[in-house]
C-alpha cells in the first residue's frame, strides 16, 4: 500500500486528524487526553486524531508504543509543536476562510 499523509483541519471544532492510511479503523485508543489513534484490524494507525488544534502530538509514543516508522514520525514532527502552529487561517476579501500548511511533506506524501 502506497504511503499516504493527509492532515485534515476543523477550525470550528478546534481540531485535525492526520491520516496515514486507507486502511478502515477497527478501533481507536488514547495516547492523551487530547490525542487518539485509530488503528486497523492488525493494531497498524491509521489515523491521529486531535481533538484540540493546541494538543502536544506524542512522537515518541507513537513510534515506541505503536510501531510507527521513523520516517513517518519525522514527517508528523514538522507538524509541531501542535498543528495549529503549523498552519494559518486566512480570509479572503470574498469572506471565504482557507486553512494553510507551511510546509512541504517528503516524496510519496499529499499534505493539506
Amino acid at each position: 500500500m502506497k504511503p499516504m499523509f493527509l492532515l485534515e483541519v476543523d477550525t470550528d471544532a478546534d481540531a485535525a486528524y492526520i491520516r496515514l492510511s486507507s486502511a478502515p479503523v477497527s478501533k481507536t485508543v488514547e495516547a492523551t487526553s487530547d490525542v487518539l489513534i485509530d488503528l486497523d484490524e492488525f493494531n497498524v494507525v491509521v489515523g491521529v486524531e486531535v481533538l484540540t488544534l493546541s494538543a502536544a502530538i506524542p512522537f515518541t509514543q507513537l513510534h515506541e508504543d505503536f510501531h510507527v516508522r521513523p520516517e513517518v514520525v519525522a514527517n508528523l514532527q514538522r507538524i509541531r509543536p501542535t498543528v495549529s502552529s503549523f498552519t494559518s487561517l486566512t480570509t479572503g476579501v470574498d469572506g471565504v476562510s482557507m486553512q494553510n500548511a507551511s510546509c512541504h511533506f517528503n516524496e510519496g506524501y499529499a499534505g493539506l
